[in-house]
């Protein structure tokens, strides 16, 4: 039987390359090898792709070979794409990965992909609207403010009117970024200033923010699979527990060894954990979500669940949330990606 050629697109053109490309390798590592032939897809910042060589995979940063692909890894174009490979396993993050961008290239070239379509994937991503699809049916988010382009110029005003409506703490976002680049908690109108600036501008170009009350409570991670039948499998969701004299998950707390404390499963009661799942699916549903979700959210000590952000690409580096949570429900990380592409390649009713 011939094997299906699966391509890892990774790297990519948002500031969440080198997460990216942690998730990359592992699904290259862990891909059943007997029945899939992956073909490593790189992509630079400035759009550029290349097949990666294997030698490249297990350097450490990006930036230890990016000036060597060049001279050393093969150039493909998009229109090449559809020669070199059967199935796409997203394993990019964020801007033109998540945002609907790279799903909407491959739909225009016919090659299948996994994960949430061109819908779901903008829709999750702009902040703004998830909140609004999610308070439409009853899931509760933060009290926030859509702070616009314009009114970033003025900030004055603006923590007039978080002081007046909000209030302080509060947590600080840009609007379509994600591991928690950008975001930071501003605890009076003078930190306010600065978390909009670090928010607006952490990347070339000023962005929306979004400035939403800070919630108070025990915070969790909650992860979700779509099986090839259909059916939604909540995975046991994890409470974090930040180190001391942090006051947000930020990217050291999310992805360095040794950091923020993590318990799977959370150390709820039955009957919020069974909460957080059924409303995590609920999530999927809501926001026409296939394949996987992972959720941050708090439970809160009058036991209300608050969601805070939805990703559609959940990281995949070897000891991330979606694999220590599978793990709890007897799947290991190669069962796991295999179980994910086989459910894809069933509903596009591809047989293998």
């Amino acid at each position: 039987m011939n094997k299906l050629k699966v391509g890892i697109f990774m790297g990519g053109m948002s500031i969440e390359k080198e997460v990216s490309f942690n998730s990359g390798r592992t699904v290259y590592d862990h891909i059943d090898k007997t029945i899939f032939d992956p073909v490593l897809i790189f992509q630079k910042t400035n759009g550029v792709l290349y097949i990666l060589p294997y030698k490249f995979l297990y350097r450490g940063k990006i930036e230890d070979f990016e000036n060597r692909l060049e001279t050393e890894a093969q150039r493909i174009y998009w229109d090449d794409i559809k020669n070199s490979i059967d199935f796409a396993f997203i394993a990019m993050h964020g801007r033109f990965a998540e945002d609907g961008v790279l799903q909407g290239m491959l739909e225009m070239l016919q090659i299948p992909y996994l994960g949430s379509k061109i819908f779901g994937s903008a829709l999750s991503r702009d902040k703004f609207l998830m909140y609004d699809f999610l308070t439409a049916v009853g899931i509760r988010v933060p009290k926030h403010k859509k702070i616009t382009v314009q009114e970033i110029a003025r900030p004055d005003d603006v923590a007039q009117l978080i002081a007046a409506t909000i209030g302080f703490p509060c947590v600080v976002k840009p609007h379509k970024e994600g591991s928690s680049f950008g975001v930071s908690v501003a605890n009076n109108s003078t930190e306010l200033y600065e978390a909009i600036t670090y928010a607006a501008y952490c990347i070339d170009i000023p962005q929306p923010i979004i400035i939403e009350e800070k919630i108070m409570g025990k915070e969790f991670v909650s992860t979700a699979i779509i099986m090839g039948t259909g059916e939604h499998v909540a995975l046991p969701p994890t409470e974090v527990v930040l180190e001391k004299g942090y006051a947000i998950l930020d990217y050291d707390q999310k992805y360095m060894p040794g950091r923020a404390t993590k318990f799977t499963p959370a150390r709820f009661s039955t009957e919020a954990i069974e909460r957080i799942q059924a409303l995590t699916a609920k999530i999927m549903d809501t926001l026409s979500l296939k394949t996987m979700v992972r959720v941050d959210g708090f439970l809160t000590d009058t036991n209300d669940i608050v969601f805070i952000d939805v990703n559609t690409i959940t990281g995949m580096a070897p000891s991330s949330f979606f694999f220590c949570q599978a793990a709890e429900i007897g799947l290991n990380h190669a069962q796991l990606i295999d179980m994910l592409i086989k459910a894809e390649l069933h509903n596009y009713n591809i047989d293998f």
